[in-house]
């Protein structure tokens, strides 16, 4: 989900300004939803379920942890001297991408890139979707993940045999 390969396009990242530090619910919903009213619906409503958990929660990120993870995403942006890409074709396991078409953290042109070169890979885009489509588009979300877990990568190739509609778009 939202994710690129090694080396992948326009995987630079900055720190995080003052403001940005300053109100971690409003850097989440700008790097998660577009501005859409509905996508920001959507923003609030997960957020709603983000609070409504009040048992076994996650503990809060840690600055470190932060700092290591944005070192960790700035390592594997590193485009490699040669063959780009060329590893990916031996990655032979089904594999579903799930992205955003108007993703500001990992730009949609990466999911591209690694469905043409995994072998066994299915590409599933959501509309008007930023970093959290997933969220945003929860329910059809969950019954892509269903239909590739229980009938593999064909059923969801084949528009003709898939039991869902897709919301996928450019």
């Amino acid at each position: 989900m939202g994710t690129a390969p090694r080396g992948g396009e326009g995987l630079t990242f900055t720190e995080l300004s003052a403001e940005e530090q300053a109100d971690p619910v409003a850097f989440l919903l700008g790097a998660f939803f577009t501005p859409s009213d509905a996508n920001r619906a959507a923003g609030r409503q997960y957020m709603k379920r983000l609070e409504s958990r009040t048992k076994d929660r996650d503990l809060p990120v840690s600055r470190n942890s932060a700092v290591a993870q944005l070192a960790a995403i700035r390592e594997w942006g590193v485009i490699p001297s040669a063959n780009r890409y060329a590893t990916l074709k031996n990655i032979t396991q089904e594999t579903l991408i799930v992205h955003g078409n108007k993703d500001v953290v990992v730009a949609p042109i990466n999911a591209l890139i690694l469905a043409e070169r995994l072998p066994n890979a299915q590409l599933v885009v959501y509309s008007d979707s930023s970093h959290g489509a997933q969220y945003q588009h929860a329910g059809t979300f969950l019954q892509h993940v269903n239909l590739f877990l229980t009938e593999g990568n064909s059923q969801l190739a084949d528009p003709a045999s898939a039991s869902v509609k897709s919301s996928a778009a450019f």
